[in-house]
């Protein structure tokens, strides 16, 4: 059924959303924002000028200064991302591979943080094609990451499947032909009644690849 797997990062390949908007909201209340919200629904799966934005909502001079103090604070501070890989996340990706599927990320991050974590985690072998979101004209729910991963690896759409978490995600996977399954977080909630299918874990995933 399917002959290419594209990912998500956030969410999908890490659990790493939690730990993100922690460090967002922080920056925005040291420079005296009021974010227009503090539920992790608002934040998942869009790209950094939007979350911004709603972290900092006031002026982009204010938004500039929480955005340097939350850079500043990965700089002293690192996101260790081998710590918050998925579980099962590696040996989905090996047997895929192994098994001869394309694979593809497409993440609404940006490039340094996706490629960073791809180079912690031992995943980048695998991967035929990279896309970040934030390097093209829009990011998602815009198909066009999707769109890039496809154009990449040659993939017929109709035999694609997306890995998703958030709502613009899946979303963005299906405005480019895709099935879209969604991994279903663990300490959260988050809208996912658009995915054509929700798993519990990456087992459950592979299972269902194998049956397909």
């Amino acid at each position: 059924m399917f002959n290419n797997v594209i990912f998500d990062m956030d969410g999908v390949l890490i659990n790493s959303e939690p730990e993100y908007l922690r460090r967002q909201l922080a920056a925005a209340r040291e420079v005296g924002a009021t974010p227009l919200s503090t539920n992790l629904q608002d934040y998942v799966g869009r790209a950094s000028a939007v979350t911004w934005q709603t972290a900092v909502p006031e002026n982009e001079a204010l938004r500039q200064q929480a955005i340097d103090r939350f850079t500043a604070e990965l700089l002293s501070d690192p996101i260790d991302y081998a710590r918050i890989i998925t579980p099962g996340v590696a040996d989905l990706i090996k047997y895929l591979h192994a098994a001869g599927y394309g694979l593809g990320l497409a993440s609404a991050a940006s490039w340094d943080g996706v490629t960073t974590m791809l180079q912690e985690t031992g995943l980048q072998p695998y991967f035929t094609s990279v896309v970040s979101g934030e390097t093209l004209s829009a990011n998602k729910p815009d198909p066009q990451v999707y769109l890039q991963n496809l154009a990449k690896l040659q993939a017929d759409p109709a035999r694609s499947l997306a890995i998703e978490d958030s709502p613009t995600g899946i979303t963005a996977a299906h405005a480019a032909g895709m099935t879209a399954w969604a991994l279903a977080p663990n300490d959260y909630t988050i809208d996912q009644t658009q995915a054509d299918r929700v798993a519990t874990s990456m087992l459950q995933i592979q299972d269902w690849l194998q049956q397909a």
